[in-house]
């Protein structure tokens, strides 16, 4: 490391204004088309050297998780072994985005560390060996180390940066349950890609009423059965006035989109005095996210 000193950096979630799972692949997985947009709502990340071995604490976890288990852990041993450099960092996860809530925290943890490690190592790897540790890691990893609005397609490896995309004030609710990834997929199941399907045109998403649109998460039929409150959520945005609303990824966390950050402020105050039982977080969409 650069310098003997403790580096400090944010990593945001993300939300998907639009989720469509096409078809199931030979290959097993399922053609997607996402789009992906980084939000103001961070965790943080202390970097700084430690004598020998790697040392992780976290702290504000909605459930334990084994060290080896946590992403940044993974993150970070993956690339000592690609760039050839003993582990002996000291690094400290502090978090506030919820897990188990398609929001992609853990994520954007470990696309964080990778560029930090790179950033305060010299850029011992350039970066397509970034991007395909960043894939070995998770499907949203590798848009995190940019965190540019973005569209990802086949199976959600391929990057297509957004001309533009708009700054809109948001509110996120997390609800008290969680979602995992690998059961929302198999309730969205798609069957195989049938001869005469039209290809997926992709949206544009430059204005706030293109966004409004468009918005769409094939998730959220296939969910609200065993998940009736999902649709309830989605209505209480609504009624406290977002412009659109929608499940963010696999859930089980829910956006809703604001013409005005005022209003937005006043619907995020109204929803957490009147239902404590969830967590609600006002933020922004962002352009791009720099970690240093």
């Amino acid at each position: 490391m650069k310098t003997q000193s403790h580096h400090r950096f944010l990593t945001p979630a993300k939300i998907n204004p639009v989720l469509r799972i096409l078809y199931r692949r030979p290959d097993g997985y399922h053609q997607v088309a996402l789009a992906l947009v980084a939000v103001s709502l961070f965790d943080t990340i202390t970097l700084g050297p430690a004598k020998e071995g790697l040392e992780f604490h976290a702290n504000g976890m909605s459930e334990p998780v084994a060290m080896e288990d946590n992403l940044v852990v993974k993150a970070a041993r993956a690339f000592a072994q690609e760039a050839g450099l003993p582990p002996n960092w000291a690094i400290t996860l502090d978090k506030h985005i919820p897990s188990g809530a398609g929001l992609g925290g853990g994520s954007g943890n470990a696309a964080g560390t990778l560029a930090a490690l790179n950033h305060f190592t010299g850029h011992p790897l350039n970066s397509d060996q970034m991007i395909r540790l960043a894939a070995s890691l998770g499907s949203d990893v590798p848009f995190f180390l940019n965190a540019s609005p973005s569209w990802a397609t086949g199976r959600g490896e391929q990057l297509t940066p957004m001309h533009t995309f708009p700054q809109l004030p948001l509110v996120i609710l997390k609800p008290a349950f969680s979602i995992a990834t690998a059961s929302a997929y198999k309730r969205a199941a798609r069957p195989p890609l049938a001869q005469d399907m039209p290809p997926f045109a992709l949206p544009d998403l430059a204005t706030p009423k293109q966004v409004l649109a468009a918005l769409h998460n094939d998730f959220e039929e296939a969910l609200a059965e065993p998940y009736p409150e999902l649709t309830q959520w989605k209505a209480r945005l609504l009624e406290a006035g977002a412009a659109g609303a929608l499940l963010s990824g696999s859930g089980s966390a829910l956006f809703g989109v604001f013409h005005q950050a005022e209003d937005r402020d006043r619907a995020a105050q109204t929803l957490a005095s009147s239902h404590p039982q969830i967590r609600v977080f006002p933020c922004d969409t962002l352009s791009h996210h720099s970690y240093f």
